[in-house]
């Protein structure tokens, strides 16, 4: 089982959204979480791993030889719900990419991931629902500010750029971080989809 990173900006995110320190056990702690810790006298809940079910999708295609290793890892961490195999052509990882935002969208999981060649279609199509927010997944601390920020539900990686073990952490963090952004940019966000999406309205 994959044990995702405690570190100490996810720890000072969760303290200052008034969030309850609740923590995979086996998690690795980084010697600067292990700092926060000594000096936030803060209580701390430790869950097992098994309490992370049904709360994933992806955009794959399995049969792909780098893709075989990604599917084995989401077997393994549990919580994968369902895996979209995009069709050939151009309108397959567009349509795919919509099926996963709508069970976002209708709770069917909480989260998801698009493996793509390239991220940008998939980004624009996902943030295009309302209720999703998606971002690409360049490396780690890009993904923990997307996640402190603007509490992503969608993770975009381009599986070409990336190693098996980078796409991992970065799931890992996606998996671990509070969908509850920072309050001022979700009010731009709910602005914005109020406006249909016209940043002038």
């Amino acid at each position: 089982m994959s044990r995702p990173v405690v570190t100490a900006i996810m720890l000072e995110d969760m303290r200052r959204q008034g969030m309850e320190i609740r923590l995979q056990k086996g998690a690795i702690i980084t010697p600067a979480a292990h700092d926060w810790f000594r000096e936030h006298s803060v209580p701390v809940a430790w869950e097992d791993g098994e309490k992370r079910t049904g709360t994933l999708a992806v955009v794959m295609n399995p049969s792909l030889p780098e893709m075989r290793a990604m599917r084995t890892m989401l077997d393994r961490i549990g919580g994968l719900v369902e895996v979209i195999e995009p069709a050939d052509g151009k309108g397959g990882m567009v349509s795919a990419t919509r099926r996963l935002c709508e069970a976002i969208v209708r709770n069917q999981v909480c989260k998801g991931v698009v493996f793509a060649v390239d991220g940008a279609m998939p980004v624009c199509v996902a943030n295009k629902h309302k209720g999703i927010r998606a971002s690409l997944g360049v490396g780690v601390p890009m993904v923990e500010e997307a996640c402190r920020e603007l509490g992503i539900n969608v993770l975009v990686l381009e599986y070409p750029t990336q190693t098996t073990f980078q796409m991992r952490q970065m799931i890992d963090r996606l998996i671990n971080c509070s969908t509850q952004g920072r309050a001022e940019t979700l009010a731009m966000i709910e602005a914005l989809e109020k406006g249909n999406g016209n940043a002038n309205r």
